[in-house]
């Protein structure tokens, strides 16, 4: 009986893996300033693991990472799947004007549902001030630490031996029952 027991439970117990993905898109473009709207809406899609699906898998971490140049004040907010991630981060004044600005967002909270293959959506509000501001976005970086908690498929020999554990005490009980 002990067998059995031991046997089911390692032939149908899944063992969770980590996974770490990452997705970098290079966005290389500049929104506001000569010729262009100064305000309105960016957007791009970073694809997501294949087998990435909630809530059979577990997100340990996720983050967004956009790397940007020319802030200037709270004017570019960040969504994804269309809840607002916060700003991009200020910009300290320098002469070289290409100071870089890499902003992290945490976006974990973001995955209640997920269905595999889905993309993940990132937006970009953004208002510059006409004729003097422009902001130029360089890439994004989205990383995901998963738990693929799917569970894995018995194999053969781990049923068969189940099933012979299974057929044996079934012999024992039918042969303590023919003596009684």
């Amino acid at each position: 009986m002990v067998l059995c027991t031991v046997a089911l439970f390692f032939g149908t117990a899944g063992v969770a893996n980590a996974d770490l993905f990452t997705n970098t898109k290079d966005l290389d473009v500049w929104l506001g300033g000569w010729g262009q709207p100064n305000s309105g809406t960016y957007s791009w899609t970073h694809d997501t693991p294949n087998d990435f699906e909630v809530p059979y898998d577990i997100v340990n971490s996720a983050t967004l990472e956009i790397s940007a140049s020319l802030l200037n004040g709270n004017n570019e907010t960040v969504y994804v799947q269309g809840v607002a991630q916060g700003h991009l981060h200020n910009q300290t004044w320098s002469w070289s004007l290409w100071e870089w600005s890499g902003t992290t967002f945490d976006i974990s909270n973001i995955f209640i549902e997920w269905n595999a293959g889905d993309l993940l959506n990132v937006a970009l509000t953004y208002t510059e001030v006409p004729g003097i501001n422009s902001l130029y976005l360089d890439d994004s970086i989205f990383t995901l630490n998963y738990d693929n908690a799917t569970a894995p498929v018995p194999e053969p020999a781990t049923m068969i031996l189940m099933g012979s554990g299974l057929l044996g005490l079934a012999g024992l009980r039918r042969k303590k029952a023919s003596k009684v």
